[in-house]
C-alpha cells in the first residue's frame, strides 16, 4: 500500500485556479488597459491572416473533411471556407489551420502561441450563442491570453528542459476561460472550466523535434476543441478538478516537476495584461529562428546584390538543436530547422511562404545556400532562455565581413513590425490561398477589427473569415 498521502493540506495556500477564476469571471472590457485592447486587435487580425493562409493545408483539409462528415448544427464559421460547423468542431478545424506555417503570434518569454487558443474558442462560442458584442469578445480574448501566458511565464528553465511542449498545455486553459467568458460563467463556473481542462492537457516535444509528422501543423486543433467541451460542461454545472495548478497532481507537479515560480502567476493580476507583450511574426518558421533571421536579413537587405560566400550563426544550446536537424522532407519539418530557414533567406533575400512548401524544399538555390551556412554555440545567446537573440557574421565574395547582433527578433514589442509590414503580411497570407480582392479585403479586416468594440454581434467578424 502506498505511503503517500495527497489529501488536501489544510495549511496549503489556495490553488491559483481560485484567483484566476475570480479574475476571469469579473473582468470586463472597461477593465482592460489601452495597450491590452490594441494588442488584442492586432493579434486578432494577424491570427485570422494565418488561418486563411493555412486553410488549404493538407492536415487542415483532412480535419475539415472529418468534421463535415460528422455533421451537426451549422453555427460557427470555418475560416477560408463557406462552411459552418458546431462550435466544438469549428474550433478544431480553425485551430488546425493557424499553425500550418508556424506563422502565428508568440509570447517570446512565456514561449506560447496565445491568440490561436483564445480567439478561436471565444469566436466559435460567440457565433453559437449569438448576440455577443465586440467588447465582450475583446475581454474574452484578452483574459484568455493573459492567463495562458502567465501559466507559461511561471515555468523555470527553457522549453527544452521538459518533455512537454508548453504552448498547447497552457493554451487549453486560456481557451477554456475565453469560451467561459462568452458563456458568462461565474467564478465557480470558471474554476470548473479550468478543472475540466486539466485531464485533457496534452502535447510533447516530439512534435517539435521529430520528423515526418503532421501533428505540429494541427496540434492546436487537436487540443483546443476540448476547451470548448470543458467550458460547455461547466456552463451546465459539471464539476471539474479542484486543485488545477498547484496541487500534488496539478499541472505543474504532473508535467513540469513542480519547477515553477508560483508568485509569477498572480503578480499584478488585473493590472498587467500579457497580451501587450506578445510578438507578431514577420516570417513563417518557428519563433526560435527569428532572432537569427532578423540579424541575417538586415545584413542581406543592406548589401543587396552582393554575393554571399559564408554565413556563421552564433547560437545557444537551444537553437543548436534546430541547427542539427536533418534537411527537411516536409514543410512542417522545415519550419523548425534553422539552417534551412537561413538558406531560404540567403537564396531569396526574403522568406516567402512559397519557399516552405514541400515541393520547394530542395530548390537548387536553397540547397546551394545551405552549403555556405555553419554555426557555433555561444553561451551568451541563452540570455533570454528559449527564444534567443540573433548573432551572425556574413562574409561576401568581395572579402567584406559584416557582423550583426540583434537583442530581440523583429515583431517583439521592443522591436515591432511596422503597420505597412503587418498589412503586407495579411495581404501575403490572403494572396497565398488566392482570395479575391486581397487589398480591399485586408483593409476591411483592419477597419472592422480596429472598431470591434462597436460591433453589436461578432458573427459579422466570422463572415469576414469566410472564403
Amino acid at each position: 500500500m502506498s505511503s503517500h498521502n495527497h489529501a488536501p493540506d489544510p495549511n496549503a495556500p489556495p490553488d491559483t485556479v481560485l484567483a484566476f477564476a475570480k479574475h476571469a469571471a469579473s473582468i470586463t472590457y472597461a477593465d482592460l488597459p489601452a495597450n491590452a485592447v490594441t494588442a488584442a486587435k492586432w493579434s486578432i487580425m494577424d491570427t485570422i491572416s494565418c488561418m486563411l493562409a493555412g486553410s488549404r493545408g493538407p492536415s487542415a483539409l483532412a480535419l475539415l473533411e472529418v468534421a463535415t462528415s460528422w455533421g451537426g448544427v451549422a453555427e460557427s464559421t470555418v475560416t477560408g471556407h463557406d462552411v459552418k460547423l458546431p462550435a466544438y468542431l469549428a474550433t478544431m478545424v480553425n485551430c488546425g489551420m493557424v499553425h500550418q506555417h508556424d506563422f502565428d503570434d508568440t509570447h517570446d518569454t512565456a514561449v506560447c502561441h496565445p491568440t490561436s487558443a483564445s480567439l478561436n474558442a471565444a469566436l466559435s462560442t460567440a457565433e453559437s450563442v449569438g448576440g455577443v458584442d465586440g467588447k465582450t469578445l475583446l475581454a474574452a480574448i484578452a483574459i484568455g491570453v493573459d492567463i495562458q501566458c502567465r501559466l507559461a511565464l511561471a515555468l523555470k528553465g527553457t522549453l527544452w528542459d521538459y518533455h512537454w511542449v508548453r504552448a498547447p498545455m497552457v493554451g487549453i486553459f486560456g481557451a477554456a476561460v475565453s469560451a467561459g467568458k462568452i458563456y458568462k460563467l461565474d467564478a465557480d463556473g470558471m474554476h470548473n472550466a479550468m478543472g475540466l481542462s486539466l485531464p485533457q492537457v496534452a502535447g510533447t516535444l516530439e512534435s517539435v523535434t521529430g520528423v515526418r509528422s503532421a501533428v505540429r501543423t494541427m496540434r492546436d486543433g487537436l487540443i483546443y476543441k476540448d476547451a470548448i467541451l470543458a467550458a460547455k460542461l461547466a456552463s451546465r454545472g459539471v464539476r471539474g478538478e479542484d486543485r488545477v495548478f498547484d496541487g500534488p497532481y496539478g499541472l505543474y507537479a504532473a508535467y513540469f516537476r513542480s519547477d515553477y515560480e508560483r508568485s509569477v502567476l498572480t503578480h499584478e493580476l488585473g493590472q498587467r495584461f500579457e497580451g501587450a507583450n506578445v510578438s507578431l511574426k514577420p516570417w513563417p518558421f518557428c519563433r526560435h529562428t527569428h532572432g537569427t533571421l532578423t540579424a541575417l536579413l538586415e545584413v542581406l537587405e543592406e548589401n543587396a546584390g552582393a554575393e554571399v560566400k559564408d554565413v556563421l550563426l552564433y547560437v545557444g544550446k537551444g537553437n543548436a538543436i534546430i541547427c542539427e536537424k536533418a534537411w527537411p522532407t516536409t514543410s512542417i519539418d522545415a519550419l523548425c530547422n534553422l539552417v534551412f530557414a537561413c538558406s531560404v533567406a540567403v537564396a531569396h533575400r526574403a522568406v516567402p511562404l512559397e519557399a516552405v512548401e514541400t515541393q520547394a524544399l530542395n530548390a537548387p538555390a536553397v540547397v546551394a545556400a545551405a552549403g555556405k551556412i555553419r554555426f557555433e554555440v555561444e553561451a551568451a545567446m541563452e540570455k533570454y532562455g528559449t527564444i534567443e537573440p540573433g548573432h551572425v557574421v556574413v562574409t561576401f565574395a568581395d572579402g567584406r565581413k559584416v557582423e550583426r547582433y540583434v537583442d530581440r527578433a523583429l515583431g517583439h514589442p521592443s522591436n515591432p513590425m511596422s503597420i505597412p509590414r503587418i498589412r503586407a503580411k495579411m495581404e501575403n497570407c490572403m494572396g497565398y490561398v488566392q482570395l479575391p480582392d486581397v487589398k480591399s479585403r485586408a483593409q476591411k479586416l483592419i477597419d472592422t477589427v480596429m472598431d470591434l468594440e462597436n460591433m453589436k454581434d461578432v458573427r459579422a467578424l466570422g463572415d469576414l473569415m469566410r472564403r
